[in-house]
């Protein structure tokens, strides 16, 4: 199964940085939002990433160039038609990825992979909603995607090999280490980075020790290159919190129920590094 072309359903922070990886790749790519205004928001994001790319040496302006000329951006979902892989990308809310994943079934042909990048919810789940389980994977980048080599490839029980195959054969040629994961909520890395996230909140919330002292005793201490607040703002607050609400919905184990401090930063719109103000501040 030969993956030339791509169709990423959701271009936020998460679907943009696919789009932006396949295309700096070669691959043809179309990213797919709901609206003309989060298309030209989609289109910002990804060509932000390119430059940045440029400028820290990663790839070329050539390069840069070229990946502009790799992908385009619509609102129209019919264009998944053409694609050898459909990514769904969208925010961890179920009744939405479910919606979204029944419409691309219907909308492309009996032989084309559809993946979740899905970072909590069972892939099982989302797999039930359309009518080719078998051909549904689990395609989890992490964080900024271009940067980050980790990818988690997840398996349903009935997912077939030639599907994890394929996905695993592309992860590795947009230079990722892919690794594979049976379908549990929060697979392997949120399964354990949440708790510790929460953890160091609830710490902090119980004065133990302010942010700086607890991020420095895990960079410091630990040899880890930032601390619990400095990657939870990274990753988005709100990303956080909807990570530990879905885990807390499936498990029902208090470790991943959301502390009141980190609500009441996403209430106030304090989502981390991309709203400039976290737990940290960020832009002056």
């Amino acid at each position: 199964m030969d993956i030339k072309k791509i169709a990423v359903v959701g271009c936020g922070t998460m679907g943009g940085g696919i789009v932006q990886l396949a295309a700096q790749n070669g691959l043809e790519v179309v990213g797919i939002e709901p609206d003309e205004a989060r298309v030209e928001a989609a289109r910002e994001r990804v060509d932000a990433g390119l430059n940045a790319g440029v400028e820290r040496g990663k790839i070329t302006a050539d390069l840069a160039e070229q990946a502009c000329g790799n992908y385009k951006l619509t609102t129209e979902l019919s264009a998944v038609t053409q694609a050898d892989l459909v990514v769904e990308a969208v925010y961890e809310d179920v009744a939405l990825k479910k919606r979204l994943l029944a419409a691309i079934d219907e909308s492309v042909g009996p032989d084309t992979l559809i993946a979740s990048n899905t970072s909590t919810i069972p892939l099982v789940v989302l797999a039930a909603a359309t009518s080719r389980p078998q051909q549904i994977v689990g395609l989890h980048f992490f964080n900024p995607v271009p940067a980050m080599r980790l990818v988690e490839v997840i398996r349903t029980p009935v997912t077939e090999q030639k599907c994890i195959d394929a996905v695993t054969t592309l992860a590795t040629s947009l230079g990722k280490s892919p690794v594979l994961v049976n379908d549990v909520p929060g697979f392997v890395g949120n399964l354990l980075i949440v708790p510790y996230l929460l953890d160091a909140i609830r710490a902090f919330e119980r004065g133990v020790a302010d942010m700086e002292s607890i991020d420095a005793v895990i960079q410091l201490g630990f040899n880890h290159k930032m601390g619990p607040f400095r990657l939870s703002d990274l990753i988005g607050l709100d990303v956080v919190h909807d990570m530990a609400a879905s885990m807390y919905e499936e498990y029902k184990d208090p470790k991943y129920f959301p502390p009141p401090l980190l609500k009441q930063y996403v209430r106030l719109g304090w989502l981390g590094r991309k709203s400039g103000r976290g737990f940290y501040a960020y832009g002056g």
